[in-house]
């Protein structure tokens, strides 16, 4: 019975102690989920989406913008605009304008990092354009515009159409000799907000951008492919041609899907700075726009051929382009780094010699199985 009444004693003075806490309700906090950030002459202004969580309101979210010196400056000047104390544990996007990249995006991102409530799975993306522009209007397609950014970049990323852009990826990228980061490229038209490329970036500063196209070869470089799917178009040729009787110049269009990749680099000649890229690679063919019959080995044989030197093309084309604005989004300097003993590699050295790298690109492509063919 002496047991009891203590135990009793306990839940009582526990269930005290509780409500003097603070509550977190959420009738008492804003909840940011996605920020934007536009430059001025001096300073930062930032766009930011509230989550509105009272059930009476005819919106989902509320916008609030502020400018600040910095942007914990701003965040102060935001939270004397709210009703409600913001706090950014939900924030799931960060977008920074154009502008802003091009001046150098670390310290807002660094910032970020700093927040112990905010994910490192956060995700960053440049704006082509300002960043208030899509966080601040209203849609008639989607009421929560940051939400759609989020779901949008997250889908890609699971289909294997662009690389990952987190908080935590973008900083080691940064923080590593060797290699830069690289963020998707948001953009609005007709109300429509969609993935326009990827930004390259030099350390922190945005240097040019690329196609969605070619992202997918930066993603088939970095990374491996687990089930993408993707489009190119071929050339007939001449000695060795698909549709025999068509021109040289007559162009095959086909779909790959339930692609299936690795990927190597090595250094072939440390003197020469020579790099070997071996790629092996093998996908569904889904449809092709042309009769051709595949039924026939030779047919494939001579299809998978075609695939190989066309993506191989496109990878020589695409680490030429990037060379030629300074930007190592594929990582080659990390693997000198680890390749050559006592390098001493640092970025500014490395950026050096980057333009005058030398990579042999091999693609290895075969088709497993045929599908639907028009």
């Amino acid at each position: 019975m002496k047991l009891i009444c203590i135990s009793i004693i306990a839940v009582l003075m526990a269930l005290q102690l509780t409500s003097c806490a603070d509550p977190k309700t959420l009738e008492k906090i804003g909840m940011i989920t996605t920020v934007g950030y536009d430059k001025l002459d001096e300073g930062i202004h930032t766009t930011m989406l509230i989550l509105e969580t009272d059930p009476k309101s005819m919106e989902s979210t509320n916008v609030i913008s502020t400018d600040g010196l910095t942007s914990k400056g701003a965040r102060i000047k935001a939270n004397q605009k709210s009703p409600k104390k913001l706090m950014s544990g939900q924030l799931r996007v960060a977008l920074y304008s154009k502008e802003v990249a091009e001046d150098g995006l670390i310290n807002l991102a660094d910032t970020l990092s700093r927040d112990h409530s905010i994910s490192d799975l956060t995700y960053l993306a440049v704006v082509d354009g300002k960043a208030s522009d899509v966080l601040g209007r209203k849609y008639e397609q989607f009421s929560d515009p940051g939400q759609y950014v989020f779901k949008e970049i997250e889908q890609n990323i699971k289909g294997e159409t662009i690389p990952s852009p987190t908080l935590h990826e973008m900083l080691h990228d940064y923080y590593s000799v060797g290699v830069d980061p690289i963020l998707p490229l948001i953009k609005m038209e007709n109300d429509i907000i969609s993935i326009a490329g990827m930004a390259l970036l030099k350390n922190d500063k945005m240097v040019g951008t690329i196609t969605p196209t070619q992202a997918f070869y930066v993603k088939l470089v970095n990374d491996h492919y687990e089930a993408g799917n993707f489009e190119m178009i071929l050339r007939n040729g001449e000695n060795a041609s698909l549709m025999k009787g068509q021109d040289s110049s007559s162009q095959v269009a086909i779909a790959l899907d339930t692609i299936k990749s690795k990927s190597k680099i090595q250094l072939a000649d440390q003197e020469k700075n020579e790099f070997d890229l071996k790629i092996s690679m093998n996908a569904r063919l889904q449809e092709i726009n042309r009769t051709i019959d595949l039924t026939n080995p030779k047919n494939l044989k001579l299809l998978d051929e075609k695939i190989s030197e066309s993506m191989k093309k496109e990878i020589e084309e695409l680490i030429k382009s990037c060379q030629s604005v300074d930007s190592d989004v594929f990582g080659f300097g990390e693997v000198y780094r680890s390749s050559v003993t006592h390098s001493d590699l640092t970025r500014k050295k490395w950026h050096s010699m980057y333009k005058d790298m030398k990579v042999n690109v091999g693609v290895d492509f075969t088709i497993v199985r045929t599908g639907v063919v028009e």
